[in-house]
């Protein structure tokens, strides 16, 4: 005959789920937010490097002339015209450019200037662009002072101004000149045809006479224009010597700077806290650890915590952190219940997680509830709770647990009650520390029996808290935990979520149960638990799996 099944354990009643890295992996404000430090740090490095940089540079000016030039569609030199496409205007202004750092124009700019720059120096100080509406050109110089900058930039206006009006005057001396070839033809044909008797011109004179009369009116017209619009500039608008350097600008670089170091940083952040995420939210462990949030509870602060005198109480929290710890011992109650037993082994992940402060702190909210607690010191090494209330000496030789009393035999249960210090948290069991080696709890490197103490006192109680020693940190947190009824795990804020990986698999190695954990957030409201708090008023639950009411949903 086969034995009848059992229960699933707690951690197969909660299997956590599929690790998935897109769930892990927070978004760019919440890495900028754990690595803060780091990114503001690199950014004031950045905004300091950029200023330095911006220091070691040259000063340089920086002249802007504006030249607007005439329509090339409009009459031209040698009459007629027709107005261009912005296609076709856009190359004329091309040409233009090009023709301004020609090698014409800069030598007979640096000759008007008396500049003994050379042309490949004096091209890469110049900047020649034409406007995004195609209607003017910018002449920018640059100098070591605001007059050789203005100076450059001008001199580059009128050298193109010159060279272009002379071109224009050869072309129109060019095009007089052959009109002028013409109409001597056209007059020596017109000398050579006979003349009528009456003195009167034939149709064939008359012909010839308009085409001189016309030849000469196209001289005139072409010697306005080339008076006119010779250069082709319409406007020149010189440059003035800049009151400020163009380079260097050290709040621009500054800020340039800063924008670097913040984006490498950012980029940084965002690939650490992928690679590392940690736990930013109450829900997040629940996803790795597979078991339930018990609640959360505020993380005291470093000035409640006393470290040099012995306290006979938990500091008092406030409302909001007293009704959060009453919602521990109900959902602690509600977990026992389902696993059928009354001892805790409260552990967590590392040192200086709030272990000890968190288990005092349910400690006294079940006590307001007017449960009876028995509280245990199982951390031999550390012996914070035993410490919290001034526990120096017990009245045994050994640890105060489960050591054998003088005579060889286990203590009894009136021996345990005479070694319980009586707090306003509860009672409670402590450590001794070794009298050969104070500093360090006899029997440190052995696990302590505390399933004794709780069959011997345990009916006394109605709720056993154990200070288990940290899971990643000491070898006995496991044969602690394998004496308790269920495990709680104090997790605290941004705690790697890899470490949780890690207690998970060690925990694997009990046949106690994971009942849930206890969420430390920290005093100030982060973005995200904002947001989670926001959530949760709407409904949504933030992703907090709900904890079974009825026993048969437990299985």
């Amino acid at each position: 005959m086969t034995d009848p099944p059992t229960e699933a354990a707690s951690n197969d009643r909660w299997p956590p789920e599929a690790e998935d890295p897109r769930v892990d992996r927070p978004g760019i404000v919440a890495s900028l937010l754990r690595y803060r430090i780091i990114v503001v740090t690199a950014t004031l490095l950045g905004a300091l490097a950029g200023y330095g940089i911006a220091q070691l540079l040259p000063v340089r000016y920086q002249g802007e002339a504006t030249m607007v030039l005439a329509d090339p569609g409009g009459p031209s030199i040698l009459g007629g015209g027709t107005s261009l496409s912005s296609s076709d205007r856009q190359v004329y202004l091309a040409k233009q450019v090009d023709m301004m750092t020609s090698r014409v124009v800069l030598e007979r700019a640096l000759k008007l200037i008396g500049s003994p720059q050379p042309l490949r120096d004096a091209r890469e100080t110049l900047g020649v662009e034409q406007s995004a509406d195609m209607a003017s050109i910018s002449i920018v110089a640059t100098g070591s002072t605001p007059q050789s900058a203005a100076a450059l930039a001008n001199a580059v206006g009128t050298a193109y101004e010159r060279v272009t009006e002379e071109r224009a005057s050869e072309q129109a001396s060019r095009g007089i000149a052959s009109l002028e070839k013409l109409r001597g033809r056209l007059q020596a044909r017109l000398d050579a045809s006979p003349k009528p008797p009456d003195g009167r011109l034939s149709f064939r004179q008359q012909q010839l006479a308009g085409q001189i009369a016309d030849l000469q009116q196209r001289e005139q017209d072409i010697a306005v224009q080339a008076e006119m619009y010779a250069s082709g500039v319409e406007q020149f608008e010189r440059a003035e010597p800049p009151e400020t350097p163009s380079q260097p600008r050290p709040k621009l670089a500054a800020a340039l700077g800063a924008l670097l170091g913040l984006l490498v940083a950012g980029a940084w952040a965002w690939r650490s806290a992928a690679y590392n995420p940690r736990a930013e939210g109450r829900g997040d462990p629940a996803r790795v650890l597979g078991a339930p949030l018990l609640g959360e509870v505020p993380r005291l602060r470093a000035r409640e915590v006393p470290t040099d005198t012995a306290v006979s109480s938990t500091p008092v929290p406030d409302p909001a952190a007293a009704d959060a710890c009453h919602f521990v011992v109900a959902s602690l109650e509600h977990e026992l219940a389902g696993v059928g037993g009354k001892s805790i082994a409260m552990t967590s992940v590392g040192p200086g997680d709030g272990k000890t402060w968190t288990a005092l702190k349910i400690a006294n909210a079940a006590l307001q509830e007017n449960r009876r607690i028995l509280l245990i010191d199982a951390d031999v090494r550390m012996r914070h709770l035993s410490e919290v209330f001034g526990v120096v000496e017990v009245a045994a030789d050994g640890n105060g647990q489960g050591p054998p009393t003088s005579n060889g035999q286990p203590p009894t249960a009136d021996e345990y009650i005479c070694r319980l210090v009586s707090t306003d948290s509860g009672m409670v069991l402590p450590v001794e520390a070794s009298r050969a080696d104070p500093l360090h709890p006899a029997g440190s490197y052995h696990a302590v029996d505390v399933r004794h103490a709780v069959r011997s006192i345990g009916e006394l109680f109605d709720l056993v808290l154990i200070d288990t020693p940290a899971v990643l940190v000491s070898s006995n947190a496991l044969s602690v935990a394998d004496q308790a009824d269920g495990v709680v795990l104090v997790v605290s804020h941004r705690v790697p979520l890899s470490h949780l990986r890690d207690v998970r698999e060690r925990l694997a190695f009990v046949k106690t149960p994971l009942i849930g954990y206890v969420y430390l957030r920290p005093r100030g409201l982060g973005a995200r638990t904002l947001w989670e708090r926001i959530t949760r008023g709407m409904g949504g639950g933030a992703g907090i799996r709900k904890v079974a009411t009825d026993p048969e949903q437990r299985a």
